[in-house]
């Protein structure tokens, strides 16, 4: 049926097309002959475009649609060259002009198919559309019919063929053209307008541009151009708000409220009168989050969400999340949490989430979370979740449960309510566009100690990765699938190999070769930072490595700790000079430069310092790592920065408190281990580490919230979902 379905459409449109032949031999002077030689040339070309021995062009996986447009190369170009040569109207120059035409339009097709930037299915289109358009200029009409009846990348062509150039409306095409890119290509629409402010129809390009990316609208409002003028002419709710918002000196502070506002919900004025105000700024914020909330849960979500969130994140750690943080050393919690007093539990239900990376263990322990139960007066601590609408809950119980402080916060809801929300916990995992969600639930169930809650995780994972089977929904079935197998493992006593499953490096131990480069020497680099307590751990550093078994050297902003015999291993560390005058981060780069002109690339990363220097050290870390130590407090929590760079360094890493005694313990027996060729073993290194600790209490405890890559359990699902969707890409469907 399909072969006689193809043959009809041939003969029907090889009927219409072979009219004007009448059966007659074609003559072509001599002199033409190389511009019908090129076009030739060019038919076979594309024909060829994918593979050389092709025969027919392959458009599409439609055996038909080839068919077609393969005919219409051949045939509807062959007409073109037969209707120059013909057509008694055309002069000679006229006969070369669209002989020219014709070869320049395929081999436009061709630049802009390799580019990407016309599919291959346009070619029919692009070919019928030349013919019409040819008609017309050739009748002194005008082309614009067929600019307006063309997608853009057939317009594209047709304009910038110099056979339509002289054309009597060519000025209105483009700008038909246009038109239609920016409809095409909205997120573009303000670039575009900025040369064509005039535009028609720009009016209505500028609403719809307002509803996708007020952001950038607001960019644009108050700029003095024409295009700006343009904006502020405009009465429209959105367009209009988004032109007050940008008028005003406070903008910025205003932009996170823009549905608000729209809405009359707000004035404008009404917020400006909080700016100067941190806490009722703040509780502004929050109450705005909770409004947006239920929006987007209604299935509307807020144009100015993500601005909201990062203007709370940024709120909550300038003026709550620091001054607490620094002073982690005063005794009296009325002192140090004295910012805190007047927030109720939603506001600082957000300090928490939004501060995942910067709240410090204590902070919250301390602090927060106990003032947020006390808010909470005899409410259930459920409460606390329908007070935001359930909002970054998945965040909120993966920190409780890095600071092992899970259990508790479960104990104070009935255990019935506790059981449906730790089933929601690890459910709808694959409704998600990002991995945060099941990251989530990976790095809590490392960190909980109750049986009972980590049996209902295993319990919902394993039920949903049977739905996601009998559902055949791909992406479901891998990421169910892989965290049954990594939560299983982690508590099996057979330790079973999940990286072996999905052929990633062990997470077990790290070849002692793997870390060697080419000259077999094992690249160290440890990043410091000049405040008091950034020299004392230097100082310590440099004490502990004072033997005959390795040499320093001294630099004017880094040392060399080198070992002296056996495998050759050098730590480059730079000095703690003055963060506040960027004397830190000018010794680093020169630390960095000297290594990159002696081809010298780490492949072990070490950060000391407190978790507000950690983004500085991560932005150093290279692909070459194999093995990063983030030695500050919540260094755990930015692992997935760390495996953005190198997929798949080993990580360890504190869920709480970063200590340097710990730190340099764990530094010590890695470099002893190494230097002695072996390589590191990660359970046998643990626990030699840990009885180092036996009669230290504190550090026991310290010690036990550091991570090794073999249970680092969200580090091992990331870098298993990339392996796997590496080797079958269609599971993101």
């Amino acid at each position: 049926m399909k072969i006689l379905y193809s043959f009809l459409l041939v003969l029907i449109y090889g009927n219409c097309l072979s009219q004007p032949f009448n059966g007659e031999a074609l003559i072509i002077p001599t002199i033409r002959q190389p511009f019908h030689d090129n076009i030739d040339k060019s038919q076979q070309q594309i024909i060829t475009l994918k593979c050389k021995k092709d025969s027919i062009f392959i458009a599409t996986n439609n055996e038909d649609v080839n068919l077609y447009t393969t005919y219409v190369l051949k045939s509807k170009v062959d007409f073109l060259q037969y209707y120059v040569e013909t057509e008694k109207t055309l002069s000679d120059a006229d006969k070369y002009t669209w002989l020219r035409g014709i070869n320049d339009m395929l081999q436009d097709f061709i630049k802009n198919y390799k580019e990407k930037k016309i599919d291959a299915i346009y070619l029919s289109s692009l070919i019928n559309a030349y013919y019409n358009a040819m008609l017309l200029q050739v009748s002194n009409q005008s082309i614009k019919p067929v600019i307006d009846e063309n997608d853009v990348e057939v317009g594209t062509i047709i304009l910038s063929n110099f056979s339509f150039q002289n054309n009597n409306n060519i000025a209105d095409c483009k700008l038909a053209l246009i038109y239609k890119l920016c409809k095409k290509h909205p997120e573009n629409t303000l670039k575009i307008l900025t040369k064509y402010p005039n535009l028609a129809g720009a009016d209505s390009l500028i609403i719809e541009f307002a509803y996708l990316n007020p952001q950038e609208l607001y960019d644009y409002a108050s700029s003095n151009t024409v295009l700006g003028k343009k904006i502020r002419s405009i009465q429209e709710p959105m367009v209009s708000t988004v032109v007050a918002i940008a008028a005003t000196d406070d903008g910025r502070f205003l932009f996170p409220f823009l549905d608000l506002i729209v809405a009359k919900k707000i004035t404008i004025d009404e917020v400006k009168k909080t700016i100067n105000d941190e806490d009722a700024y703040f509780k502004l914020l929050v109450k705005t989050q909770d409004y947006y909330e239920v929006l987007a849960q209604q299935g509307t979500r807020p144009l100015a969400m993500d601005d909201l969130a990062d203007k709370i994140k940024a709120k909550a750690l300038e003026n709550y999340i620091t001054p607490i943080n620094a002073l982690h050393d005063e005794s009296n919690a009325v002192i140090r949490f004295a910012k805190i007093q007047t927030l109720t539990p939603t506001e600082l239900y957000f300090i928490t989430v939004m501060g995942e990376e910067e709240l410090y263990t204590s902070s919250f322990i301390s602090g927060v979370y106990p003032k947020m139960i006390e808010g909470l007066g005899k409410a259930k601590t459920d409460s606390l979740f329908k007070m935001v609408h359930y909002g970054y809950y998945r965040k909120f119980i993966k920190m409780c449960a890095s600071f092992n402080m899970l259990e508790d916060f479960l104990s104070k809801m009935d255990r019935n309510v506790a059981e449906n929300l730790m089933q929601h916990f690890a459910s709808d995992l694959e409704q998600y566009t990002s991995l945060e969600e099941a990251v989530d639930v990976a790095d809590s169930y490392g960190s909980i100690k109750d049986s009972a809650i980590k049996k209902i995780i295993i319990t919902t994972v394993r039920n949903n990765l049977q739905q996601q089977t009998e559902n055949e929904n791909n992406k479901g079935k891998i990421i169910y699938g892989l965290l049954n197998q990594i939560l299983s493992s982690f508590d099996s006593t057979k330790n079973t190999n999940v990286a072996k499953l999905y052929n990633l490096p062990s997470v077990y131990q790290l070849s002692n070769n793997i870390l060697k480069d080419d000259k077999g020497r094992i690249n160290v680099q440890q990043f410091f930072y000049g405040d008091k307590d950034g020299k004392e751990f230097f100082n310590d550093f440099v004490n502990s490595f004072r033997s005959k078994d390795w040499r320093i050297v001294s630099k004017p902003n880094w040392i060399e700790v080198s070992s002296n015999n056996a495998t050759p291993i050098t730590i480059y560390a730079n000095r703690p000079l003055n963060e506040e005058a960027g004397l830190d981060d000018a010794a680093q780069k020169q630390l960095k430069d000297y290594l990159d002109s002696l081809n010298i690339y780490p492949t072990i990363a070490i950060h000391r310092g407190h978790s507000y220097y950690l983004k500085a050290s991560i932005k150093q870390i290279t692909g070459n790592s194999k093995l990063v130590l983030l030695g500050s407090c919540g260094g755990y929590h930015s692992l997935s920065k760390v495996l953005d760079i190198s997929s798949q360094a080993q990580i360890i890493a504190s869920k709480q408190i970063g200590t340097g005694a710990i730190n340099i313990a764990i530094i010590e027996t890695i470099m002893e281990t190494l230097k002695q060729g072996k390589d590191l073993n990660w359970q046998s290194i643990w626990v030699n580490i840990e009885n180092k600790f036996t009669n230290k209490k504190e550090l026991k405890d310290r010690f036990d919230d550091y991570i090794p890559p073999y249970k680092n359990l969200g580090a091992i699902f990331i870098m298993a979902y990339n392996r796997a969707m590496r080797v079958n890409p269609h599971f993101s469907n």
